[in-house]
């Protein structure tokens, strides 16, 4: 029996041997099947330049860029005085060390990061709004979830309205659905301060055209960007709506959830 268990043995290792020295599978009728490594998704991936996918150090530019490739982190670092326009969808944004810009984006998928900024105002639609270390800050979003703001101050929030060319598209490549609630107002401080608001909302008649220059709000005019909220794909909404009626909003009625600073 064990020259049996032997023969066995050595008949399977020879055939072993003759599959490794071979570079094909003999099969019937005489084909044969070449072997190739595998080929992985991440192998398919074509190279991108990474610097469409970054603004930095920019000072008293205007910037207008449409996303080729969608769906990537974006960043925005140590820009002055400069206003920046980029559409396309994203799957966060980075705006860290600027100061007195206009930032108005694409709909993005998951964050938008806000780090040592001032002075600032942005215009975006995302998952989740965060900021950090962040000083007069004025944002014109839609956000799925609360809007977090941590040792900041001096912030202010509005409902985004904003329309462009391509705008619902960007919006299902970001996978966000525009008529979902809108938290833009439920803002949650990380770092309360007992004697004052770190934050407010603006009033119902505060516009995003209100923060534009007349030669910015013409860059954007230029490139298809408007601010109309009877024409924007997100609905406006807003506390005050669900106190006053449209007349007294239409009227001279003010509403403005203000804080101390």
């Amino acid at each position: 029996m064990g020259n049996v268990f032997n023969l066995i043995h050595n008949w399977i290792s020879s055939r072993c041997d003759d599959y490794a020295n071979n570079v094909t599978i003999p099969i019937r009728h005489g084909n044969s099947i070449p072997i190739h490594p595998p080929v992985y998704s991440w192998d398919r991936k074509t190279d991108t330049d990474a610097s469409q996918f970054r603004l930095e150090n920019l000072n008293g530019q205007f910037i207008c860029r449409t996303l080729v490739n969608q769906g990537q982190q974006f960043t925005i670092e140590g820009c002055k005085r400069s206003l920046i326009l980029v559409t396309g969808s994203f799957d966060s944004v980075f705006v860290d060390d600027c100061i007195d810009c206009k930032i108005i984006l694409g709909p993005v998928r998951g964050s938008v990061f806000l780090r040592s900024c001032s002075e600032c105002f942005v215009v975006t639609t995302c998952g989740q709004l965060r900021t950090r270390d962040c000083n007069e800050i004025t944002c014109y979003i839609f956000c799925a979830s609360q809007p977090s703001i941590e040792v900041s101050y001096a912030m202010k929030f509005q409902c985004i309205s904003l329309d462009y060319p391509g705008q619902r598209d960007d919006f299902a490549n970001a996978r966000l659905n525009a008529k979902i609630a809108n938290r833009w107002s439920e803002i949650f401080d990380f770092t309360p301060s007992s004697l004052s608001s770190n934050w407010r909302l603006l009033s119902v008649e505060d516009r995003v055209e209100d923060h534009l220059d007349k030669v910015e709000l013409l860059h954007c005019i230029n490139h298809q960007i408007t601010f109309n909220r009877t024409l924007s794909l997100i609905p406006f909404t807003h506390p005050a709506l669900n106190i006053f009626s449209r007349d007294d909003l239409l009227g001279k009625a003010q509403y403005d959830m203000t804080g101390k600073f």
